[in-house]
């Protein structure tokens, strides 16, 4: 009895230990697949559960309504001209100034939910997930721009993108 337990855990080792080489993303260190200069937390992926209306498609949304990340850079948080925190459902400032042609550096300071940068009704929208820093430059006409979490703007979490 014990040599068949140890014969199944032993021929199933390579198979788990495969899976979890293969099981990896984009944004995980080592797969080659990413520049942007986020971090995925020392777990190496995201966990999301329950309530969180964003916890759907890539990182949540309806994949119908979804643009996608749109005008990203790969400049990092260094080379922006201003910077946005997205943290606790609140964009940080929540009246976010710029003049046309800045780089903005977009953050999500959650560990466990994802966020989106989407100016409304522009090109401009960025999906980042959990610790995840983008950059985005703003090449917009001067004037007063809705910002939302597309996951999350039911939930209050809007901002204001006034552009010079």
């Amino acid at each position: 009895m014990k040599s068949a337990r140890m014969r199944v855990l032993m021929g199933s080792a390579p198979l788990l230990l495969f899976a979890a080489a293969c099981g990896g993303n984009s944004g995980d260190s080592g797969a080659g697949g990413t520049t942007d200069t986020g971090s995925m937390g020392e777990s190496g992926g995201t966990e999301m559960t329950g309530d969180d209306p964003g916890a759907g498609s890539l990182y949540g949304g309806d994949e119908e309504e979804t643009t996608g990340p749109t005008g990203a850079t790969d400049a990092g948080a260094g080379d922006a001209d201003v910077s946005v925190s997205l943290n606790n459902y609140l964009f940080d400032p929540g009246t976010v100034r710029v003049s046309s042609g800045d780089v903005v550096a977009v953050r999500n300071g959650n560990t466990k939910t994802p966020h989106t940068f989407t100016v409304v009704k522009e090109d401009v929208d960025l999906e980042l997930g959990p610790l995840e820093t983008e950059s985005v430059m703003i090449d917009l006409s001067p004037g007063t721009y809705d910002l939302i979490c597309r996951f999350h703007e039911s939930l209050g979490m809007t901002g204001t993108l006034k552009v010079t």
